[in-house]
């Protein structure tokens, strides 16, 4: 007998009223705190550890669509009392605003996010696109005094992993303090940059990752942890090839030739060491999942019984 699917199960998909009143809020959203990304976006664009703040939203709202399918319209029911938050946090940001806390205020933008969907559809809305929403908070840039926590011990880390590989290579290498010296021509450290910029895209990037890609869980938590990791050995990648070129082809074309281009290849680089990662836990791991039908007897992994006269 066929099974008829339930109406819970059936795909969403979103009417001409839904997408509308989507983009008025968001149009209402955007003109509130115009401020707030203006100020965004300068800091993007002059600041090269948070460039990737420009795909922030893009991959959010694709968060959001990929788990439209979860919708149950049946379920979606707005709550008045949901508003409440709504004006507390609009409240807030008018004080943050007149103390002039403007990093705590561009923080409410999620917040008020989550608010308007728990107030136009209820708790189902806001557990659907939660990820999305948590996702926003990646436009962040962190504050200065995190900023500087995070990139000296960083800098650090990425010298002393560069000085043991060229070592381990054959060039004649000294390090004092942050400063590589190959053969006659100096290196700083932060002129390779510190990995900052390649950590937090990088989080930022796998975190997309493991709500896009449909993942056993242990899978996906290992792929967040190992983000640091990838992101330390691929900026290593980075300042080695660029003291290689400078001891072989000197100081300024060893900058055009390798500085740049490794720059841009970093992420091609964690994207691969990412890709390999989930491909050596695939091989190490293979789950087997029981595709037996209701009325079929479901397989043994022992030894199998004989069959009935």
């Amino acid at each position: 007998m066929a099974t008829v699917p339930s109406k819970a199960s059936e795909s969403w998909r979103p009417g001409v009223v839904d997408i509308l009143s989507a983009v008025f809020v968001a149009i209402a959203l955007g003109w509130s705190y115009a401020p707030s990304l203006a100020s965004l976006a300068s800091r993007w664009s002059r600041d090269p550890n948070y460039s990737f703040g420009f795909l922030v939203i893009p991959i959010a709202l694709a968060i959001a669509w990929g788990r439209r399918d979860q919708l149950d319209r049946a379920r979606l029911k707005p709550k008045w009392w949901g508003f409440l938050p709504l004006l507390a946090l609009l409240g807030a940001r008018v004080l943050l605003y007149e103390w002039n806390e403007q990093y705590l205020e561009t923080a409410t933008i999620p917040l008020v996010v989550a608010a308007l969907l728990l107030a136009l559809g209820g708790w189902q809305l806001v557990r659907v696109f939660l990820p999305a929403v948590v996702f926003l908070f990646f436009m962040l840039p962190l504050p200065p005094s995190i900023n500087t926590i995070l990139a000296n011990p960083l800098q650090r880390l990425a010298t002393i992993g560069s000085v043991a590989v060229l070592q381990v290579m054959g060039l004649p290498v000294l390090a004092d303090g942050n400063v590589i010296t190959v053969g006659a021509e100096p290196l700083e450290v932060a002129q390779a940059c510190n990995g900052l910029s390649m950590l937090l895209s990088f989080v930022t990037l796998i975190t997309a990752m493991v709500i896009l890609i449909p993942r056993p869980l242990w899978e996906r938590v290992v792929l967040l942890v190992s983000a640091i990791p990838i992101a330390l050995v691929t900026n290593i990648i980075r300042i080695v090839v660029t003291a290689w070129c400078y001891h072989h082809f000197g100081h300024e074309t060893g900058e055009k030739i390798s500085h740049d281009a490794a720059g841009l290849a970093m992420p091609v680089i964690a994207l691969v060491l990412a890709f390999a990662e989930l491909w050596v836990l695939s091989w190490l791991m293979v789950e087997v999942e029981d595709q037996a039908s209701p009325g079929a007897r479901p397989r043994s992994s022992g030894r199998p019984h004989p069959e009935p006269n």
